[in-house]
């Protein structure tokens, strides 16, 4: 079976997108998934860690599922625009994510700002950073 360029270019590409995925996913859970590990605070319990594993199984589908669209659109704006990638992977999403979780946290008069955008927009860039990365870290000319 004969694979053309194009069409490796295009599965690594999508794998280089799967685990950034997870990577995110991992930077997310991280905060629940180890307390579910080490439990009561002696040796790790296997249910503890397969526990671990599904959330972070979960958190990953959810994000390849939220992040799917956004993706295609934002690969063809960094294209057409002739944005360096590097800079551009990491923060394309990382700002988009920052305004968009800034817009949807609920914030009440005596709170000026909630943590949440900030933590999200981190996790975004380092995703971004980690698909530049597993990608092979392309440059243009595409």
């Amino acid at each position: 079976m004969y694979i053309s360029f194009e069409q490796g270019r295009r599965a690594r590409a999508v794998l280089a997108w799967v685990l950034a995925c997870m990577v995110g996913g991992l930077l997310l859970t991280a905060p629940l998934a180890g307390p579910m590990i080490i439990g009561d605070g002696t040796a790790p319990d296997g249910d503890n860690m397969l526990a671990s594993l599904v959330v972070l199984l979960m958190a990953t589908l959810y994000t390849l599922v939220v992040t799917a669209l956004p993706a295609v659109v934002l690969v063809h704006l960094v294209r057409w625009f002739g944005w360096r990638r590097g800079i551009a992977d990491v923060a394309v999403p990382a700002g988009i994510l920052l305004a968009f979780s800034a817009l949807i946290t609920p914030t009440d008069g005596a709170q000026a700002g909630s943590w949440l955008p900030v933590i999200l927009a981190v996790a975004a860039g380092i995703a971004g950073f980690a698909y530049w990365h597993f990608a092979g870290r392309p440059r243009p000319p595409y």
